[in-house]
């Protein structure tokens, strides 16, 4: 286990300045005392269903097109599930060829951050719709991409992320009103714990398209739907970076109560978040994952297994964030309700 980290721990972060000034009194109360928001209609299936449909479901393609937004290449497929006997959309990212990593299209960190949501968040809360890794084969990708190419020499696959579709959901132009945030127990906890995975995995790309919201006004919940560009990025967008700090005036109690109970070991499991072996036709299966092959990296592909994570360094970032927030908590300067 690595100790670097220890030294980054020894003064809170200024978030406090960013959080605003302290509510007047009753009002953390009032948040305090109205129960969770539901779940709403956002999710088509829930995060459970959807994982293992997902990774390992037989599946169809019904139709594809091209997302509005995003300089990727992300498209919106339409994959009928058999098991379920129904289909789902869902937003698929090709990954880049030779590494499966890039600069803004990395499945590892779309990966890990829908780990590190779980953290702090039970499924009904999420903040990161369902993402998956999967390796398409090509004779079946090869219907909506003729060209297409296997992404890892000595495979017969495409491999990309394949997120969850939500449903009743709209652009986020908008998104902190303070006055709603002191009135409105619900958007106070979505906008909340938006905010604090933001600040965890160092969310440096929260334009109108990355971040969604519910359409449903009295269950504004608040969606993060692209994380490439996080983990302390050298290149991010200066315009739409500001909820990398934690900008609301206080935080869910039940959140932090739950990441104060993640230790180094959890954070050590984001070193492979997600594993792959090449199985005799050439597709990539999905594995237990193993030790990191080189926690240097952090996509690796070696003798026909895949893994990718979080490198050593990024991991390291990610706990000191952590433990950063805990402190400013404990020092009075995060008010919870």
């Amino acid at each position: 286990m690595r100790r670097r980290w220890i030294a980054g721990l020894g003064a809170a972060v200024a978030l406090a300045a960013c959080a605003g000034a302290t509510p007047p009194d009753g009002w953390l109360d009032r948040l305090a005392r109205a129960a969770p928001p539901p779940a709403g209609k956002c999710w088509p299936v829930s995060p459970a269903r959807a994982e293992k449909l997902m990774a390992t479901g037989k599946v169809e393609i019904r139709a594809e097109a091209p997302t509005q937004s995003g300089v990727t290449g992300a498209e919106r497929l339409t994959v009928y599930f058999p098991s379920i006997r129904r289909s789902l959309r869902v937003k698929w990212k090709a990954a880049p060829p030779g590494r499966a990593d890039g600069w803004n299209n990395t499945p590892r960190k779309e990966l890990a951050a829908y780990a590190i949501q779980k953290w702090f968040l039970e499924p009904d809360a999420y903040v990161v719709p369902t993402a998956v890794g999967r390796c398409l084969p090509l004779d079946a990708y090869r219907r909506i991409d003729p060209k297409a190419q296997a992404t890892l020499s000595g495979t017969r696959c495409v491999f990309g992320i394949q997120s969850l579709w939500l449903e009743h959901v709209e652009p986020g132009e908008t998104l902190y009103d303070p006055a709603a945030f002191e009135r409105d127990p619900a958007y106070a906890r979505h906008l909340a714990n938006f905010n604090m995975l933001a600040f965890l995995i160092d969310d440096r790309d929260t334009t109108p398209g990355n971040v969604l919201t519910s359409k449903d006004p009295s269950n504004r919940r608040v969606f993060s739907v692209d994380n490439g560009i996080s983990f302390d990025p050298k290149l991010y967008n200066l315009f739409y970076d500001e909820w990398k700090d934690i900008r609301v005036p206080a935080l869910p109690r039940a959140s932090v109560e739950r990441l104060r109970q993640v230790t180094r070991d959890h954070a050590e499991a984001l070193g492979v978040v997600a594993q792959f072996r090449t199985d005799e036709a050439g597709i990539l299966r999905p594995v237990r994952p193993d030790a990191p092959i080189d926690p240097r990296r952090g996509s690796r592909f070696r003798d026909g297994v895949l893994q990718l994570g979080l490198t050593d360094a990024e991991i390291d970032h990610v706990w000191a964030r952590a433990q950063k927030l805990l402190a400013e908590v404990d020092a009075g300067g995060i008010p919870l309700f």
